[in-house]
């Protein structure tokens, strides 16, 4: 529901910095250190010191490339979530996310975020997705299991994580128009009226 850049290498162009030659990590989704940060297994402070390290940059620089990562709300998202809701239907955020960003969703610039039933974050949760632990977490925390629970994510490991516990699931493109997409899956499964 937040749009967001996904290397490093696009977060430090916008700073007028070059990753460091040698550094193979670009894609945030494969990058150890920032997994191990959202896992909880480093605290921001172990986080922002070798993220410094890694990019032989200043402390603060780096503390600004990770707020980077958080672009904006996708338009439609807040209302997506305000429709379900009024339907009646459970509406929670399973996110890899962190500390850092998790202060963030809470600070009135994404009111998507506060829309949310539950916003479950990986940092809290000491997993994270495609983690089959995961899943099971958020059936045991929602009351519900299989094909009652839809499940939408842009990474296509993640989605056939929980289609492996029965789940349903959709693959998004965040590069896309994700609310609208995942608006007409749910009014094709019967869910939301058009």
């Amino acid at each position: 529901m937040i749009r967001i850049r996904h290397a490093w290498s696009e977060i430090l162009a916008e700073m007028g910095l070059e990753l460091p030659l040698g550094f193979d990590q670009d894609r945030l989704a494969q990058h150890q250190l920032l997994a191990d940060f959202q896992n909880g297994e480093v605290s921001e402070d172990e986080f922002l010191d070798q993220l410094a390290l890694e990019f032989e940059l200043k402390r603060d620089q780096v503390g600004q490339a990770h707020g980077l990562i958080l672009r904006d709300e996708y338009p439609g998202a807040l209302e997506l979530v305000q429709d379900l809701k009024a339907a009646g239907v459970l509406v929670y955020c399973l996110s890899n996310t962190n500390s850092l960003h998790y202060r963030e969703f809470f600070s009135g610039r994404f009111p998507v975020c506060e829309a949310f039933d539950k916003l479950l974050a990986s940092q809290n949760l000491g997993m994270s997705k495609p983690d089959p632990a995961i899943y099971e977490f958020v059936e045991l925390k929602a009351g519900l299991a299989g094909d009652e629970i839809i499940f939408f994510d842009d990474a296509e490991k993640n989605v056939l994580a929980a289609m492996d516990r029965g789940w349903r699931g959709l693959v998004v493109d965040p590069d896309g128009d994700p609310p609208m997409a995942i608006r007409q899956e749910l009014v094709r499964c019967g869910v939301l009226e058009r």
